[in-house]
């Protein structure tokens, strides 16, 4: 049946066949969780306990509407969200996905105010590249553990504030930017989208910085999980 869908596909778009492929990817195995290290089920539990059913995420970094997907299994559940992402060729794989319960915004997001913010985008066949990211330290990390070449374009920018005001309140907040994402949220008013929960990618570690710690407790949350890079971060 798999290969039966890529011929047909290939016969009507023969130029989208890699982004076609690389899309079905992710639904090729039945599992129980779609996130990177497991945190999409500790994110139920938690909303479950809360008694949070069919609200709302905002996911910023969003990449694929399954796979390492932390929103996956919210949109199942009943969610609706926003999913935002530099890529307008990623974006529409959401909206084929996940209909009219899915918003997308096409852009960077960073804690500058500039219109426009350098991209180093890793070449690939497919738009579904793991390491886009705005951080130039991170490009030359992954350049030098061979990771293909990357290409400095420009991209929309939007600074993190903008896309809280666009979105409003949120149940879950999910951010993973390749390596500015902590540097990002400092920059944020939190407030505007007041997310019970708050998951965010920890590219220094498998434990959290305390400086990271220091600054959710300020704002009234505390760790409750660590995944892999992913540290989840719930109001007291």
């Amino acid at each position: 049946m798999f290969k039966f869908l890529i011929n047909i596909f290939y016969f009507i778009f023969p130029k989208r066949l890699s982004e076609f492929i690389s899309y079905l990817g992710g639904f090729r195995h039945f599992k129980i969780s779609y996130s990177q290290s497991g945190e999409d089920l500790i994110l139920l539990k938690y909303l479950d306990y809360k008694k949070i059913k069919k609200g709302k995420y905002l996911d910023i970094g969003a990449f694929h509407p399954r796979w390492v997907s932390n929103t996956h299994l919210l949109h199942q559940k009943g969610f609706s969200g926003y999913c935002v992402d530099l890529d307008e060729k990623r974006l529409r794989w959401f909206r084929f996905s996940r209909g009219n319960r899915v918003k997308t915004i096409c852009g960077a997001v960073s804690n500058s105010h500039e219109e426009f913010i350098k991209v180093y985008k890793f070449k690939r066949k497919s738009p579904f590249s793991l390491i886009d990211t705005t951080s130039l330290k991170h490009a030359e990390y992954f350049e030098s553990k061979g990771k293909s070449k990357y290409e400095i374009i420009n991209v929309k920018n939007f600074h993190i504030n903008d896309i809280f005001n666009k979105v409003g309140k949120v149940n879950v907040l999910n951010i993973d930017i390749e390596g500015k994402d902590f540097e990002v949220i400092k920059s944020s008013n939190l407030e505007i989208i007041d997310p019970e929960i708050i998951l965010i990618e920890d590219n220094s570690g498998y434990f959290p910085l305390n400086e990271l710690e220091d600054y959710f407790s300020k704002k009234n949350y505390h760790l409750i999980s660590i995944c892999g890079l992913t540290k989840c971060f719930a109001k007291k």
